[in-house]
């Protein structure tokens, strides 16, 4: 124990001279005290004012680029629109999370799996691997990027979002925000206040794309072949 501790002192002590050593040939006093900036500041907006509006367009226009299909839709017409991407998508097994959300807008897939806890990890995996559409509600999604945003939980694990062959990620309107900035500092809030965050914080932009060999884009090498976002928009 005694050994532990002056190995830790020692370190203090080296890094506190190193630091000192570093202030002095700047010619400056050592700065202890450091006034971090808020997160949504360490990228400005060069966008100025945005509207809601203008998130959507903004969405719309950068999916086109990552290969990733957007259909608006209402809170009424959510089921008819899901149920007819899942046609389109040739049928077979649907697996969803066992996101609440689903049964607050009364939602429901005959047959379909659902990600659950009390199934235990390996069986939750092979009901994904075996799903040919997964269907999830997003936490967030960012504009700029064409990203959704989905905490790894409980009732929602990383496997749902790459396994399936097809993904359809449900948005609502008011989880639209900018970049990643706004939705790190949305978590950030919910720290602050107590409340529990995910395991691991998914950024997912798009079908899975890879191009590392010869430059060719290939579509499906370690994640979905297809992506399709349903934004709730009224």
């Amino acid at each position: 124990m005694t050994a532990t501790t002056n190995t830790s002192a020692n370190r203090n002590t080296n890094k506190e001279a190193f630091l000192n050593t570093i202030a002095s040939k700047l010619g400056r006093e050592r700065r202890i005290e450091v006034q971090r900036p808020a997160i949504r500041e360490l990228i400005p907006n060069s966008y100025g004012p945005l509207t809601q509006d203008d998130l959507v367009e903004m969405l719309k226009e950068q999916c086109f680029f990552i290969h990733t299909q957007v259909i608006e839709t209402t809170r009424e017409l959510l089921q008819r629109t899901l149920d007819d991407l899942l046609e389109a998508n040739g049928g077979g097994t649907v697996m969803t999370s066992g996101d609440p959300r689903f049964r607050e807008y009364g939602l429901a897939f005959p047959d379909a799996a659902v990600w659950e806890e009390a199934a235990g990890r390996a069986e939750n995996i092979r009901r994904a691997e075996s799903a040919n559409t997964a269907i999830v509600f997003a936490d967030c999604a960012l504009a700029e990027s064409g990203t959704v945003v989905v905490e790894s939980r409980p009732d929602q694990g990383r496997s749902l979002h790459f396994l399936p062959a097809h993904y359809i990620a449900v948005i609502e309107r008011e989880k639209l925000v900018l970049r990643s900035t706004d939705a790190a500092a949305a978590f950030n809030r919910r720290i602050q206040a107590g409340e529990p965050v995910g395991s691991s914080i998914n950024f997912i932009s798009g079908p899975s794309n890879s191009a590392d060999i010869e430059m060719k884009l290939v579509v499906g090498v370690h994640g979905p072949l297809r992506a399709t976002y349903v934004l709730i928009t009224g």
